[in-house]
């Protein structure tokens, strides 16, 4: 059990196959390690680094038995979620290298045990994140956010990194920064067929709810 430092292909190993035989202070040596790895990744951020650490260490009770690498992961959804910095189980997973369903497992207990209530995962929070790593340019972003704040969020709740995705889709639809949803799949870490079925249901809450995209 463990984790990966650095990116598959260029210096990408594995750390701690076996953390069974490691005292605390090990194992939080090799969790600093993967916090730095992981946190470099999502955001420059300070505070993001040093409240992972915190979950972390305040968690302790809860890492009998599972991985160091999963656990981290999961105290930094919570830490990211909790600045409203674009995170996802998704991302997060890919970016450890960890399972998505352990990674959920863990972030759950560890909110359970904290009493941790997280801001509403809203898409308006996303649209930013998804347009930078698509190299779009900003007035889409503020266009897809002005549309999507004027739609119920219990519409556009249910997966908000792809619903972000899809409405940058449909604002930039028919331009010269126009991109495929084969292209937001891949920069969201989603199914093509998710982006698909996201921007179907965008066109109906746009039409129900009398919303023009020009």
């Amino acid at each position: 059990m463990g984790g990966t430092i650095g990116k598959k292909g260029s210096g990408f190993k594995k750390v701690a196959l076996n953390i069974k035989f490691l005292s605390y202070d090990q194992i939080l040596a090799l969790a600093k390690k993967l916090i730095k790895a992981y946190t470099e990744k999502v955001s420059s951020q300070k505070i993001i680094s040093s409240r992972t650490e915190e979950l972390f260490k305040n968690s302790r009770k809860l890492l009998k038995g599972k991985d160091t690498a999963s656990f981290v992961a999961a105290c930094l959804h919570i830490a990211c979620r909790e600045q409203e910095i674009p995170s996802s189980p998704i991302i997060i997973a890919e970016l450890a290298n960890v399972k998505r369903d352990k990674l959920i497992d863990i972030f759950n207990q560890i909110c359970k045990l904290h009493k941790i209530s997280l801001p509403l995962d809203k898409a308006d929070k996303k649209v930013r994140y998804v347009a930078s790593k698509a190299s779009m340019p900003e007035l889409f972003s503020r266009k897809a956010i002005k549309i999507l704040n004027r739609i119920p969020s219990i519409e556009t709740g249910s997966n908000p990194t792809g619903i972000a995705a899809s409405m940058l889709y449909l604002v930039c639809e028919n331009t010269a920064s126009s991109i495929t949803m084969k292209n937001l799949a891949e920069i969201t870490l989603l199914n093509p067929q998710t982006i698909g079925n996201s921007v179907k249901r965008l066109r109906k809450d746009l039409k129900k709810y009398k919303i023009k995209l020009s």
